[in-house]
């Protein structure tokens, strides 16, 4: 029993392996690429994505929260505001817990919610998301069940 204890161990890593490379048999060979071709390639780089991202890799949080952010400073540029990703981060990191970080940073926290946002939407998360995106509240908006 002492000798089990004194034995060591191989730690096993619990990620899966992946690989940001297409295998090789989706890349066509000796002949022009046609839409077709370059159509099944996107699906291809589309579904290793999607493995990656069901492989749940401890940086998944900080990739969507980059994502939401490009996606606010874009919203912003949508919107006619000047703020970029920089301002953007800024006005939320720097406002003090329950202060309004502005219509960019709003834009955010929104984006934000959308990016972590698991399973069904229900009646309060859409309240909350048309706070934060200055919709004004109606009760045609209403339609998901809480």
């Amino acid at each position: 029993m002492l000798s089990d204890m004194n034995s060591i161990t191989t730690a096993q890593s619990s990620s899966p392996t992946w690989s940001a490379n297409l295998p090789g048999w989706t890349v066509a060979r000796g002949r022009d690429i046609t839409e077709s071709d370059a159509a099944f390639s996107a699906g291809i780089a589309l579904k290793s994505l999607d493995d990656l991202i069901r492989a749940d890799p401890p940086w998944l949080g900080c990739w969507r929260d980059r994502l939401a952010l490009k996606s606010a400073a874009v919203a912003a540029r949508m919107f006619g505001r000047s703020e970029d990703e920089t301002l953007i981060r800024d006005a939320v990191l720097l406002t003090q817990p329950g202060d309004d970080p502005g219509p960019a940073g709003n834009m955010f926290l929104a984006t934000r919610m959308l990016v972590r946002r698991t399973g069904t939407l229900a009646t309060p998360f859409v309240k909350e998301l048309a706070a934060l995106l200055g919709i004004r509240w109606d009760d045609s908006l209403s339609r998901f069940q809480s």
